[in-house]
């Protein structure tokens, strides 16, 4: 009998005699995944579960509900989505008083361009002062003399490189040069800013451009800013060509920001008049 048991296993094909003894293991295998569903399962379903019809517990899930739903109601009807341009995506960039920075804030650079203007005028006056008084000196003789007095041309000379050089020094205590420096910089970063914003806040509120004589006079506003900025390092140096386009430059963007208030204007009253829109 032995021998016939061996001559079986011998005879049993190699494949099963591999899978013998890895039964026990598939079926622990199988075992851990049945109860790792089961685990899943009661968990998917336990928020199911509620108490007995009638309970108490039922009443007060039932009355916490319906005070949920009645706050998620209120918030809704009191949400300004409906008056926003894009649906509140942007939030208080589209609102009415995000559309009235750019105006405001504009029409004061404006007024900052003209008194920009001025000091240039008033610091230009003071160089050319300094020019002219030395032309004057020119016409004198070096070394005044009794035995060589001034004659009355030059002595007449002499009175206005006086007076000049009087003007002169009050020029210079006004500090022109330095002031108008200071408030090009803020105007020309202020205004690159705030033009910048503006076209921002537009696309913001309206999901699109409006190509225009107050969108293309906007643009060219900020380019004769940024070339005339160009021109100073070459004016410091005594270019006469630069300093000629810097005064042009200047005084085309003034009238050009003048012509274009009336449409900024016009924006305005659009935006202000304009009820479906939030302030925030």
């Amino acid at each position: 009998g032995r021998s016939v048991f061996a001559s079986r296993s011998f005879l049993r094909p190699a494949s099963d005699q591999a899978m013998a003894p890895k039964a026990p293991v598939t079926r622990r295998g199988r075992l851990v995944c049945y109860g790792l569903v089961a685990l899943a399962a009661t968990a998917l379903l336990r928020p199911a579960f509620v108490s007995a019809p009638g309970s108490r517990a039922v009443h007060e899930q039932i009355e916490r509900s319906s005070q949920a739903a009645a706050v998620v109601a209120a918030a809704a009807s009191l949400s300004p989505q409906v008056a926003w341009a894009k649906d509140g995506l942007m939030g208080p960039l589209e609102g009415k008083a995000s559309s009235l920075v750019h105006p405001v804030v504009m029409a004061l650079l404006f007024f900052f361009s003209l008194y920009t203007g001025y000091l240039g005028v008033m610091w230009r006056e003071t160089r050319m002062a300094g020019v002219e008084i030395a032309d004057l000196r020119k016409q004198l003789p070096k070394e005044e003399t009794p035995e060589n007095p001034l004659s009355a041309a030059q002595q007449t000379i002499k009175d206005q490189i006086e007076r000049k050089t009087s003007s002169r020094s009050e020029l210079i205590n006004g500090k022109f040069k330095d002031r108008h420096y200071q408030i090009s910089s803020l105007l020309l970063g202020s205004g690159v800013f705030f033009v910048a914003y503006g076209v921002f806040n537009t696309y913001f509120r309206a999901d699109k451009l409006f190509p225009g004589p107050h969108l293309f006079a906007g643009a060219g506003i900020v380019v004769m800013w940024a070339v005339a900025a160009a021109c100073v390092p070459f004016m410091e140096k005594g270019n006469e060509l630069a300093r000629v386009v810097h005064i042009a430059l200047n005084c085309l963007m003034i009238l050009l920001f003048a012509w274009q208030l009336p449409t900024g204007f016009e924006i305005l009253m659009k935006v202000w008049g304009n009820a479906n829109l939030a302030w925030f």
